[in-house]
């Protein structure tokens, strides 16, 4: 049989840091509220009970569902202990029902992020073990001093890391559960005493505006989830620019969803320690949606189709497409296509470099003074270079005879011409060229401010160069990327065309120019860099939380209306 257990919410009127904070709204509910919601909705907890002097708290407390008993004034002063104000509750509502209680829950209003779970979990260990009270805690393992008779003392046998100290238990003063029986006027800690451990989150006690904050951001966060893959024919730039995102969004909850056969991705989502979930079919990817519940679900997978999207606005879900192509964008809430330009774009459809998500490393780095002479060029033309424009661009630099200019090869994890380039490369060098080749670099930024001109392809990385302002020629690798018209539109890019209309004539005649032509890099520079591409990322989280925001809203009132 279950024991009879009673919850005591004490709450007076009278706070100082915050005044009435026990009555003031926090996130559109009485902070008090939140405490008393959680407490009836434990399996546990048979009473309710509020101890307040103030009649405001007591009407609220009331109209969410508790009881109230009044507490003496004598029992609301600032220095009187919260024993005798549990203990003055537990006998009145005693005598009131002529009962006695088994377990005595005290539950802080100030401490609004309680959970559920929390709760039932704490209550089911006290009603099975043999103690006495049961105390939240949290775990601290830091360095400590305290002052004996003003003289300093550490709290610590020996320094260490803080990984390496003997934890620290700090009571929060959130939940204590105790045996009726132990109780008295001036306590209500047994001998046997468990020390219970809770998130750090729930463990919050609003004591002045800074803590108020927290709770409120900590209430009003959401749950996003970024479904992105990653191999060696997709390359990784999906999954970096929802790593760029989820780093810029820290007052929300994200996790990352992805194909478990796209083994490089997953590899790449692991090594930034946020969480990740894997699918094999599609029916376990809506499953596990179900378990993780989001809000918002941002999808960088490229082409989508309707009966995906549509499943998940069915379950929702507001819905977050980017480079979208697909017949899927018809039932998305917002598409985001960066890399595509267009002058009369769908209602929910946000097209160009105002929304280019740039990694954090092109935001550290300044841009660099073009040189009156060119040292160093770079190569680089993504993930997989399908046309092999690497081979066929070092060629071009071989006929003109670059031999005092320093070539910088950077392979993409999907390049499939490694021993042919490698081979060429060892030959050139025999030649005299001045060539290095680097694969799986860590800090792109790094090599491309060290650039006097760079050849690349016309996709994501041409936008990374506009931002540092780097002489830049480009080449398409298929019909997709000739559809990105930024070149055209930034006027700082050589862009040669697709990759099978673009010879190694062609190739030597664009270098040549900008190589010899000093006022054209500097030109092509300063074009680059009117541009705010490093506002981008600002300006997309902001169109994405808005946009959500406003659905939520139409979704209320549509709703109510309904109703």
């Amino acid at each position: 049989m279950k024991p009879e257990t009673i919850a005591i919410i004490p709450a007076r009127g009278g706070s100082k840091g915050i005044p009435k904070k026990n009555s003031r709204l926090l996130c559109g509910k009485p902070l008090i509220a939140y405490t008393i919601e959680v407490a009836l909705s434990s399996r546990y907890i048979d009473r309710v009970l509020v101890s307040t002097e103030d009649e405001e708290i007591a009407e609220i407390s009331r109209i969410y569902g508790a009881d109230v008993i009044p507490r003496p004034l004598e029992l609301a002063q600032d220095e009187v202990t919260l024993d005798p104000v549990i203990f003055h509750a537990v006998n009145a509502i005693e005598r009131e029902e002529s009962k006695r209680y088994e377990f005595v829950v005290t539950l802080q209003p100030t401490s609004p992020l309680l959970s559920k779970k929390t709760l039932n979990r704490a209550l089911n260990m006290m009603h099975g073990e043999h103690y006495d009270t049961l105390i939240s805690v949290v775990r601290q393992a830091h360095i400590y001093w305290m002052l004996n008779n003003g003289a300093p003392v550490p709290l610590y046998k020996e320094r260490r890391n803080r990984q390496q100290l003997e934890p620290i238990f700090r009571e929060t003063g959130t939940l204590l559960v105790c045996k009726r029986k132990i109780m008295s006027h001036e306590t209500r800690i047994g001998k046997h005493v468990y020390l219970f451990e809770i998130p750090e989150e729930e463990a919050i006690d609003i004591d002045n505006y800074a803590d108020w904050l927290i709770a409120e951001n900590l209430l009003k966060r959401l749950s996003i989830v970024f479904r992105v893959d990653g191999d060696e024919r997709i390359g990784l730039g999906h999954v970096c620019r929802t790593l760029t995102l989820a780093n810029r969004i820290f007052n929300h909850n994200t996790s990352f969803l992805t194909d478990e056969s796209k083994k490089l991705g997953l590899s790449k989502l692991r090594e930034h320690n946020y969480p990740v979930f894997t699918f094999e079919h599609q029916d376990e990817l809506f499953e596990t949606l179900e378990k993780l519940k989001p809000d918002i679900i941002i999808n960088d997978i490229l082409d989508t189709d309707k009966g995906y999207v549509h499943k998940l606005r069915d379950k929702g879900l507001f819905v977050v497409n980017f480079e979208d192509l697909g017949p899927g964008v018809e039932f998305a809430n917002i598409v985001v296509n960066a890399l595509y330009e267009n002058s009369y774009p769908a209602p929910n459809h946000y097209y160009g470099h105002r929304y280019l998500c740039l990694r954090d490393e092109f935001h550290i780095f300044p841009a660099p003074k073009i040189k009156s002479c060119v040292k160093n060029i770079l190569l680089t033309f993504g993930g997989v270079d399908e046309n092999n424009i690497t081979y066929r661009t070092l060629h071009a630099i071989e006929n003109i005879g670059l031999k005092d200019i320093r070539i910088i090869v950077i392979l993409g994890i999907g390049y499939s011409y490694k021993d042919k380039l490698h081979a060429y490369i060892n030959t050139l060098k025999q030649k005299g060229f001045n060539i290095e080749l680097k694969e799986d670099v860590s800090m792109m930024a790094k090599y491309m401010v060290n650039a006097d001109v760079v050849i690349t392809s016309n996709g994501r990385t041409l936008y990374e160069i506009a931002s540092l302002g780097i002489p830049c020629i480009s080449i398409s690798q298929n019909e997709r990327e000739a559809r990105h018209l930024f070149a055209q539109i930034c006027k700082g890019i050589l862009n040669l065309g697709m990759a099978s209309n673009v010879s190694e004539d062609t190739i030597a005649s664009g270098l040549s120019k900008v190589i010899e032509d000093y006022h054209l890099r500097e030109e092509m520079s300063q074009n680059m860099l009117k541009f705010d591409l490093k506002e981008g990322i600002d300006r997309t989280l902001r169109l994405i939380f808005d946009g959500y925001y406003d659905w939520k809203e139409k979704q209320f009132i549509y709703s109510r209306d309904r109703d």
